[in-house]
């Protein structure tokens, strides 16, 4: 089994971390998981099929829109990290961790375009974090902040390392993660954003723009491709809103994949959807029902986020 691949991002929204505009745009298209860690300081767990994220231009924004400091750290299996932490009064410096004194040379840490963080050492990063606490007006344990910081994650993984890092960085906990009002793992949901439409949409984009930069030609977009990548925003916008009418967002789904699987082109394994329309008769025959739940995968993720929480 693989270790954590993840950006974790710590902020103090106004409203939900996930609304907020940066958030949205910026670190990965998943916002997993989303936690309470007290004074309204929150944190939100991220993935991408494009990871690594830039780091440093959704948290210079998230911190311009906040008016508060906001810290983004991005993991690799489990095993090393990048971690920008920046203040209204100062903007951070992209920094290595475990180890904080060199770089791993195993993975790459940010976007191809973009540099990679620096070695800067552990007193360097130390006295950044203890800085960003004070900032923050968040009580700091400048003690237990070294002590994490000087370890290996050959003992202990990033990930762990770097929730006892917020930790130590003075916030009153670290909370369960927050219910989601879409089952984005489970049922019509999980065929649309799993490797479904929006994937190949944006597979397909990346072939057009390289098309486009040699010079050739390529098919302009068809609208199943327009649609299914802004459906996908708005699936993952919505997880964390109780008001989203579930079953249009479902039916809104199920029309861009059934576009998807028998519009012109190339065979697009249409097997997987085939029984699209059934499945959604029965997820709303379920929530009409009140009977539905999350299946057996989801619960057992949620339930291995939460060994994180503190309360």
């Amino acid at each position: 089994m693989g270790g954590y691949w993840g950006t974790v991002v710590v902020a103090k929204p106004r409203g939900l971390l996930t609304d907020e505009d940066a958030v949205r745009g910026g670190y990965g298209d998943e916002k997993r998981w989303l936690r309470e860690l007290g004074d309204g300081w929150q944190m939100v767990e991220t993935w991408g099929l494009s990871d690594p994220p830039d780091l440093v231009a959704p948290t210079t924004g998230l911190v311009a829109s906040t008016g508060r400091p906001a810290l983004a750290v991005y993991i690799s299996d489990g095993y090393c990290g990048a971690m920008y932490a920046s203040t209204p009064e100062r903007a951070g410096v992209f920094a290595h961790l475990w180890d904080v004194d060199r770089l791993c040379g195993a993975f790459k840490h940010q976007p191809r375009y973009l540099p990679d963080p620096v070695a800067r050492g552990l007193d360097t990063v130390h006295a950044e974090l203890v800085a960003w606490a004070a900032a923050a007006g968040l009580p700091g344990d400048g003690d237990r902040i070294r002590e994490l910081l000087a370890r290996s994650s050959a003992e202990t993984p990033a990930d762990d390392l770097l929730f006892a890092l917020v930790k130590a960085l003075g916030v009153a906990r670290i909370g369960r993660t927050r219910p989601w009002a879409v089952p984005v793992r489970d049922g019509v949901f999980d065929t649309f954003l799993q490797f479904g439409p929006p994937y190949a949409a944006r597979m397909i984009g990346i072939d057009r723009a390289w098309a486009e930069r040699d010079g050739g030609e390529f098919p302009a977009a068809e609208p199943w491709e327009i649609e299914a990548l802004t459906l996908e925003s708005e699936v993952w916008a919505s997880m964390y809103r109780p008001e989203v009418d579930l079953v249009a967002l479902a039916r809104r789904v199920v029309d861009v994949i059934v576009a998807y699987r028998d519009g012109p082109g190339a065979s697009r394994g249409i097997e997987r959807f085939a029984e699209i329309s059934s499945d959604l008769a029965e997820f709303e025959a379920a929530v009409a029902a009140g009977t539905f739940r999350p299946g057996w995968h989801t619960e057992e993720a949620r339930r291995y986020a939460d060994r994180r929480a503190t309360e």
